[in-house]
């Protein structure tokens, strides 16, 4: 039999290689995805967003202050003396009026001495001018005019003499008291300088005495906000290291600021009486203001750019330009007082966009 001839050849069909098959669905793949994603546009950034609602805000302003005793006193010898005895420690309480030091009285007990001899000497003379003054009074007519003015004027300076003498001898011994430091006030010795056998005098800070049942707050309010603080204000007041604040109010605001430092001093007192040591760094919150109704926003939120501030916020979605006036204050919120309404989404991080640029609401 005769072999076929090339045109007689059955006709076999091609069939797709799988790297082919794989070629066509990646561009089907690629077609889905550019229908759906469309990456030639521009997509919105997503941005965190805060919605305005009015609601109760207060101004805090945070500070720092220590522990004082609303009554301190530092003890000092009003003399020049040496320390014979010394009658009280660190720590200890004592009562107004108590013996805190006794000094040297040797000198001192010398002089009321002599002052006492002194007027006793002139009680006698004056004795002696009275007997003399009765004398010629009792005598009458049998003594001359000048003998019975003699014997008063004798009496007079005898009398005026011993009210001098007196008075001298009062000085002495108000002078010799002086040798005895007693306590001024009901406290506690905070510090004691005075030691047996040394010598003072009244330049020598001896001890500083504290009531410590009424204790303070001192701080100093920066000038730029002190004119907001006054005396009746409310605050909490923590004490370094504790989790609880106790609630307190302002009872002291200088009228005047220090030049030096443009501080003005400020003292606060707690509603409830503490057992604090003085010295001890209190962190204080002074409320200054409370509102029922106000729209606040996050410090971080505004841009400021010289006297003009202005917050973005998400405008048919773009981030739109919003011109704002704010209550300056040192806090992490601030009060809106134009420029923002109530349901407006002002953009957390303005840096993070531009005016314009398309965003969406986290």
């Amino acid at each position: 039999m005769a072999a076929p001839t090339q045109a007689e050849k059955p006709v076999r069909k091609r069939r797709w290689s799988w790297w082919q098959l794989i070629l066509v669905l990646a561009v089907v793949a690629a077609g889905a995805y550019a229908f759906v994603a469309r990456p030639w546009e521009p997509k919105p950034a997503a941005v965190a967003v805060e919605v305005l609602a009015p609601g109760p805000f207060s101004q805090v302003l945070a500070v720092n202050g220590r522990v004082i005793a609303r009554e301190t006193v530092t003890v000092r010898a009003p003399v020049s003396a040496r320390i014979v005895e010394v009658m009280v420690n660190e720590g200890d309480l004592v009562q107004a009026g108590d013996v805190l030091v006794q000094l040297e009285t040797s000198q001192p007990k010398a002089l009321v001495d002599q002052a006492q001899a002194a007027l006793d000497a002139g009680i006698v003379r004056q004795a002696q001018a009275k007997a003399t003054a009765d004398r010629a009074n009792a005598l009458g007519e049998n003594a001359t005019r000048s003998a019975r003015e003699d014997a008063e004027l004798a009496l007079s300076a005898a009398s005026n003499e011993v009210a001098r003498l007196q008075a001298a001898l009062a000085e002495a011994q108000s002078q010799l008291e002086q040798y005895t430091i007693l306590a001024p006030l009901t406290g506690t010795v905070l510090n004691r300088n005075a030691d047996r056998g040394q010598l003072v005098d009244p330049q020598t800070e001896l001890f500083v005495i504290a009531d410590l049942a009424d204790l303070q707050v001192e701080t100093d309010i920066d000038e730029l906000y002190s004119a907001r603080i006054s005396a009746g204000l409310k605050a909490l007041l923590r004490p370094v290291g504790d989790s609880v604040a106790q609630h307190g109010s302002v009872v002291f605001a200088s009228p005047t600021v220090d030049p030096a430092t443009g501080g003005r001093p400020v003292k606060l007192a707690f509603d409830e009486p503490v057992e604090l040591p003085v010295g001890l760094t209190i962190n204080a919150n002074i409320i200054v203001s409370e509102t029922e109704g106000a729209l606040t926003i996050p410090r971080g939120a505004i841009i400021t750019e010289g006297t003009d501030s202005h917050v973005l916020v998400v405008e048919n979605g773009a981030a739109a330009q919003r011109a704002i006036e704010f209550a300056d204050w040192p806090a992490g919120r601030v009060i809106v007082t134009a420029g923002l309404a109530e349901g407006d989404q002002v953009i957390l991080d303005p840096a993070a966009v531009e005016p314009g640029q398309s965003v969406v609401a986290e």
